[in-house]
């Protein structure tokens, strides 16, 4: 992977899917946050061999959390985010991030937070992060969800 300067934050990935759900009428908890922007670094790696954004993601109990974004959002517990969009959070994304973000939403935003928490439970990067009380490694993420990639299309269905 590039070692390119990355200067997108998980936050500025967070505010654009406020922002998607917000136009959309949906509503998203810190919880579901937290799978979306660990699956959005996940796919973004497998497909562009550079990370989305800039923070590391820790393993904890529910699932993958990027700590910084889990602080920005915790006050709102289990309810969903309040967020007043500005327009400035589509503005920072080049357009090939962009369309990524959006097919990205919609492919991942139909499954509700404790789906997402099962599914990462039930992959290898969560998994032995957690088991490790280590940092879920990019590396790993690249290398599990590129693995799931080849097999899909070896068995002719469509991976995300």
């Amino acid at each position: 992977m590039h070692n390119l300067k990355i200067t997108i934050s998980a936050l500025d990935v967070a505010k654009y899917f406020l922002f998607k759900a917000n136009s959309e009428g949906d509503l998203i908890t810190n919880l579901k946050m937290q799978k979306l922007l660990y699956y959005a670094q996940a796919w973004y790696l497998v497909n562009f061999n550079a990370p989305l954004f800039k923070e590391t993601i820790k393993a904890w109990a529910l699932g993958p959390v990027i700590r910084e974004v889990y602080n920005e959002f915790k006050i709102f517990g289990a309810s969903p985010i309040e967020y007043k969009h500005t327009g400035k959070e589509v503005k920072i994304f080049t357009e090939e991030q962009r369309n990524y973000l959006n097919e990205f939403y919609d492919v991942f935003f139909k499954f509700n937070a404790h789906e997402l928490v099962n599914m990462t439970h039930n992959e290898k990067p969560w998994m032995d992060a957690y088991k490790n009380k280590t940092d879920i490694s990019r590396q790993s993420m690249k290398s599990y969800y590129s693995s799931v990639l080849k097999a899909s299309r070896k068995n002719g269905k469509k991976a995300h």
